[in-house]
């Protein structure tokens, strides 16, 4: 009371006109990182609402997971129409966001700014990319898109609010021109963990840029040419640049590089996703901080019987099948002997498998959580197969439920177990990591093959393998391409977008009744006298594939604008096959 401050001359808590935004650094701070907040990078995470996360991050790789969630996955089985796709993904139109990115850029470049010029080219540059971003995520699902720079205003007419689509080629065009302006900006500068940097900006455009080179590649110019990619090798050669530069001057390097056997680099390749923060690796994170409002409940997800509750996302063994062994060959199984009466070693099984396999995907007897997982659903003893615990016997007759329902296996990576708390779980603090270089690798060795730099290409989709000691491939193809990011990038985001924009999901993606491609899965029987040996039984019972179809069309390669959408906007023309 003895101040001589005027306590009513002070600005409101939590009250600020634009004018104050503009000239505070600290609020211009708290604007950009609620534009972060509010981006996606890592679908759905810690709402429960994950539906486009699973969907997204293993297509061909994640079960459905329980019986009453199918409204989540419409869009798996094909329901797509002129009422859009009716589930998560339609919070990818939205456009307040791009409206608010937009008033960030116009009031940072005010000319009558009093903010310093290095913090304001800091925040522009996150901001160019975030818009970038924001846009990469429309232009994959729906094609082109209104390309809006400014802020609208409510004092606009209709007419001028009413904006058309632009051609997916120029959404590419500016997604590449954003990715220019952010990096320039933020170029030579430090920021903290977990902020965009010059080379987010460089891994954005190298990932965005091969979406378009392959679209070129293997897609088709459609609706007068709003849809399509007319210059294919133009996008390869910016990706490949773009790789290249964050190779050759970004200063990472893979993690886990120099393990002395196949046990060391699996436990390094797994360590790679719960430790993202101080990482050799980490391009850019999306930051998690467990218990709070920017938080994550992956492992509520994944994590087996050691914590509770039930397993929601499993994979399926055509996945498993993916993973070579560790001599190169093929990891595609006789399925003829997973039937009762043979036994397999697990050593070979599985003890063989690329050492990815077992750091991605949850496989009977490992250690997790101090505990043993057992996806047993039966015990071999003295010949008999038990099903209610043995007196005498120290391994339980089966697993839990919740680790032997649906298809045998289920997902490891990012699975951490510093998250498990007594019988439950925390919502976790693991970061998400958005770009890595591992990725730009292979980013590069694909561009690369696209524009017949062969060379090029194999030594850099080898780098990737020799990380985790797996030989080197004697030459490359789309194939091998294809298979090696399946493996390497499981469960990030990935394998969905990857099937569609190589337009291969209509053959991989459609698994339907009578066309005898159907996921599944197996049953895991332990024999108890001859430690190592399990009876595993090829099944479709009890996976997602046995309860409803998937479908992709070759139309649904474009996402529907919408009727909704069309009749507030009569400028937008829809997709084909959606009128």
């Amino acid at each position: 009371m003895s101040s001589c401050e005027d306590p009513l001359e002070r600005t409101s808590v939590g009250i600020f006109s634009e004018e104050n935004v503009w000239t505070d650094e600290g609020l211009v701070d708290l604007y950009v990182a609620n534009v972060f907040a509010r981006t996606n990078f890592l679908p759905g995470a810690g709402n429960g609402n994950i539906h486009e996360l699973v969907v997204d991050a293993c297509a061909g790789g994640y079960a459905r997971t329980f019986g009453g969630w199918p409204a989540g996955y419409t869009f798996t089985q094909g329901a797509f129409s002129s009422q859009g796709t009716g589930n998560d993904s339609n919070e990818y139109w939205k456009w307040d966001l791009v409206r608010d990115i937009n008033t960030g850029i116009e009031e940072l470049n005010n000319p009558n700014s009093v903010l310093p010029a290095d913090y304001k080219d800091a925040r522009l540059g996150e901001l160019h990319f975030l818009r970038a971003w924001v846009y990469f995520q429309k232009v994959k699902r729906y094609g082109g898109v209104p390309i809006i720079k400014s802020a609208q205003s409510l004092t606009q007419s209709f007419e001028e609010i009413s904006v058309p689509r632009n051609s997916e080629q120029e959404v590419y065009d500016f997604i590449a021109e954003e990715c220019d302006t952010a990096e320039a900006l933020l170029e030579g500068k430090t920021l903290e963990y977990g902020r965009a940097t010059s080379w987010t900006a460089l891994a954005l455009k190298s990932r965005a840029m091969l979406y378009a080179g392959s679209i070129g590649e293997f897609g088709t110019m459609q609706l007068n040419g709003l849809l399509g990619i007319d210059n294919a090798d133009k996008y390869w050669q910016i990706s490949y640049d773009a790789s290249k530069k964050l190779i050759e001057q970004g200063g990472f390097a893979l993690f886990g590089t120099g393990a002395a056997s196949f046990e060391e680099a699996e436990k390094s390749y797994y360590e790679l996703f719960t430790k993202a923060e101080g990482n050799s690796e980490t391009i850019f994170a999306e930051v998690f901080v467990g218990e709070g409002s920017k938080s994550e409940d992956w492992e509520r997800w994944c994590a087996p019987a050691v914590i509770s509750g039930t397993t929601f996302i499993n994979t399926y063994l055509e996945t498993f099948e993916m993973y070579e062994y560790t001599d190169g060959t093929s990891g595609k199984l006789d399925r003829s002997t997973l039937v009762a009466g043979i036994f397999h070693d697990m050593a070979d099984f599985i003890g063989r498998k690329d050492p990815r396999c077992r750091a991605n995907i949850f496989l009977p007897e490992v250690q997790y959580g101090g505990a043993t997982v057992w996806m047993h659903e039966g015990l071999y003893v003295n010949g008999v197969l038990e099903t209610d615990n043995v007196d005498g016997i120290d391994v339980p007759a089966k697993g839990p439920a919740r680790d032997i329902q649906r298809t045998g296996f289920f997902n490891k990576k990012r699975s951490n177990e510093e998250y498990l708390v007594g019988n439950g779980f925390a919502l976790g603090g693991t970061d998400f990591m958005v770009f890595r270089l591992g990725e730009i690798y292979l980013n590069m060795a694909e561009a690369a093959f696209a524009l017949e730099k062969d060379g090029e290409a194999l030594e850099a989709l080898n780098t990737v393998r020799r990380r985790v000691l797996m030989p080197d491939k004697p030459a490359i193809t789309w194939e091998v391409i294809q298979n090696e990011r399946a493996v390497e990038l499981a469960f990030e985001q990935h394998r969905y977008w990857d099937l569609r924009r190589w337009r291969i999901a209509h053959t991989e993606l459609d698994r339907r009744d009578g066309k005898g491609n159907k996921y599944s899965g197996v049953r895991w029987r332990k024999d108890y006298d001859n430690p190592g040996m399990y009876e595993i039984i090829h099944t479709t019972s009890g996976t997602a594939t046995d309860s409803w179809d998937r479908i992709f069309e070759e139309h649904h390669y474009y996402f529907p604008i919408g009727l909704e959408r069309r009749q507030r906007s009569p400028e937008l023309i829809e997709n084909p096959n959606y009128e």
